[in-house]
């Protein structure tokens, strides 16, 4: 399994030789036909914790989506982990469906400062160590 991060979603369309304009065009097409998403990813990180995407790369496209008309349907084809599992909130209310044997799972924020570890974790250290200093 590859030690870097993969390519943006433009650049490996481009490889494709195809060309990303956006979501508008999903609209233009057809604003009534709804837009299918099929989830099957660890978001922005492998099981093992390793970054291998920015998250605001699950940020823009969750931004794109919410602006269609659109209705959203997404599913879950195995595994939809942090930002993935963002993405699968998108689907309209009622249009959002995980197969038998799929996870949704998400993270806990990781804090920079503290050698990312998760948020939930420093403040159950900091609830350990306050009282410490009170004695």
């Amino acid at each position: 399994m590859p030690r870097t991060p993969p390519p943006d979603l433009p650049s490996m369309l481009l490889d494709g030789r195809i060309v990303y304009i956006g979501m508008s065009l999903l609209q233009w097409l057809d604003p009534k036909e709804p837009v299918y998403i099929y989830i099957n990813s660890t978001g922005t990180t492998r099981d093992d914790g390793e970054t291998v995407g920015m998250e605001s790369e699950g940020f823009a496209i969750y931004d794109s989506l919410m602006q269609l008309k659109n209705e959203v349907h997404t599913v879950c084809m195995g595994a939809a982990i942090g930002h993935a599992c963002l993405l699968l909130s998108v689907g309209t209310k009622g249009k959002r469906f995980m197969m038998p044997h799929s996870k949704a799972m998400i993270q806990q924020p990781r804090v920079p400062s503290s050698g990312l570890m998760p948020a939930s974790d420093v403040l159950i250290r900091a609830e350990e160590f306050i009282p410490m200093l009170l004695t």
